[in-house]
């Protein structure tokens, strides 16, 4: 990727230079509402999750842009890696920070819409799914300071448009920008906020990383395009904003206000309506001259579950890695959501597989079932993890189970925020003596050459 101005669009170029199968362009006009999302649900049925760049809007003059982060292949190349390097790179830019770069502004702020001008209806912000309350922005990232150390933090959160200049939002993860808020309350102020959407991948990768409280996204995405990233003061609030990002929504997060929020289709594939239930009310919209609005298709969508998993995967990763030094590698399936993961080891001992499991919820407690395989046994395929569950496990003495224990609140079976968790020793026993059947390599070879 070009060390110049790492933007969108800079990612965009790349991609139609370099990987044109993987963005498509509709150029014909389209609804606003549903047209992304049904589109991309029904690419993935076929089999693929390309860029969707939609360049004419009914009753809209900017384009839209979505499925930006569907492809695991693109958003390694975005920070200069491969796939299968992506943890590694991952985890020595989580360790290796780049301060961000302060600028006196930015293509961001070409067009800016203070005052009576402001109007989220403007921009095309779609409804997603039937059930959904209204239009919802879901490329929104809240960047934010801590209002006590000031340390700055980027995270997404769910925007529903209530108005012109109001919105709903939920903090449902109850993270850092919960937390924020819950601070900001106790000295009775609102939180100033910027909503960014529409950034370099690595921006995107940054705001959904996990991260130490005292540390900035910012520089995390710096240390993902290996070069400072250029930020600015927002116009209206005392907040930081990428400098060259697509589009800008300023406001606050009212103090002691809430409201219905939702509902709206999250990642589990289910409609629902919990929510914080804040308001954030908007003092000024800023925007390049040919801004492009992105769309994360939400649901249980490719796009939405690649983001939502990839950085925390990353973190994940290097935190079993350094303290298991029998530990391979994992997957988390999509038909899992972030619900179920896979996780191959290198056994010596038993114990380990356990001893795996139970690191690996403490880590995420997204996970509520976790199978350990051995090392010849490939967790991306769920096939092979399958049959080892059926060969190689007896329920008596190979499933554990860990009652109420914190869960994510947005899993429809959870109660009051409690589940549990089914931790599954899927590995050979030390007795275990059955031998995998094989075929000679001669033989293979020979059947190759005959299909071809």
């Amino acid at each position: 990727m070009s060390k110049e101005s790492p933007d969108l669009r800079t990612f965009l170029d790349y991609v139609r230079r370099y990987e044109p199968t993987q963005i498509v362009t509709i150029s014909d006009e389209v609804p606003l509402d549903y047209t992304a999302t049904a589109m991309a649900f029904e690419l993935e049925r076929r089999g693929s999750s390309p860029i969707l760049h939609f360049e004419r809007i009914t009753n809209h003059d900017l384009s839209l842009l979505a499925n930006v982060c569907a492809s695991r292949d693109l958003l390694a190349k975005s920070i200069n890696t491969q796939t299968e390097n992506f943890y590694e790179t991952f985890g020595t830019s989580l360790d290796n920070l780049i301060p961000a770069e302060m600028v006196s502004g930015g293509s961001v702020q070409e067009v800016v819409w203070e005052g009576s001008d402001v109007d989220l209806n403007k921009l095309p912000i779609p409804r997603h799914f039937a059930q959904d309350a209204g239009p919802y922005i879901t490329a929104g990232m809240l960047a934010a300071r801590d209002p006590d150390t000031g340390v700055g933090n980027l995270a997404y959160i769910r925007l529903q448009v209530k108005g012109s200049r109001r919105m709903g939002a939920s903090l449902h993860s109850r993270q850092h920008t919960w937390d924020y808020m819950r601070r900001a309350e106790l000295k009775k102020k609102d939180l100033p906020v910027a909503i960014v959407i529409g950034a370099h991948p690595a921006v995107m990768l940054a705001g959904a990383a996990k991260m130490d409280i005292d540390q900035d996204e910012y520089d995390l995405a710096g240390a993902l395009l290996n070069q400072p990233l250029p930020i600015c003061k927002a116009r209206t609030v005392d907040v930081n904003i990428p400098a060259n990002a697509e589009i800008v929504i300023e406001g606050h997060l009212l103090a002691g206000t809430h409201e219905p929020e939702g509902p709206f289709g999250e990642y589990t594939g289910y409609v629902t309506g919990r929510s914080t239930e804040n308001v954030l009310e908007v003092s000024a919209i800023t925007m390049r001259g040919d801004a492009i609005y992105v769309d994360i298709i939400p649901g249980n969508s490719t796009e939405h579950l690649v983001l939502g998993r990839i950085a925390k995967e990353a973190w994940v990763y290097k935190r079993m890695k350094e303290v298991l030094p029998f530990f391979v590698d994992f997957h988390y399936p999509s038909s899992g959501t972030h619900y179920h993961c896979y996780v191959r080891i290198d056994k010596s001992a038993e114990g380990q597989a356990k001893q795996a499991a139970q690191l690996l919820v403490a880590l995420d407690h997204y996970v509520k079932l976790v199978i350990v395989v051995d090392k010849d046994i490939d967790p991306v395929d769920q096939e092979s993890v399958l049959w080892a569950l059926a060969t190689r496990m007896q329920a008596d003495k190979d499933v554990s189970i860990l009652k109420d224990t914190l869960c994510n609140q947005l899993d429809p079976s959870s109660e009051n925020g409690l589940g549990a968790k089914m931790l599954i020793d899927a590995t050979k026993s030390s007795s275990f003596s059955a031998e995998k059947i094989s075929i000679p390599e001669n033989a293979k070879r020979l059947a190759e050459s005959l299909l071809d």
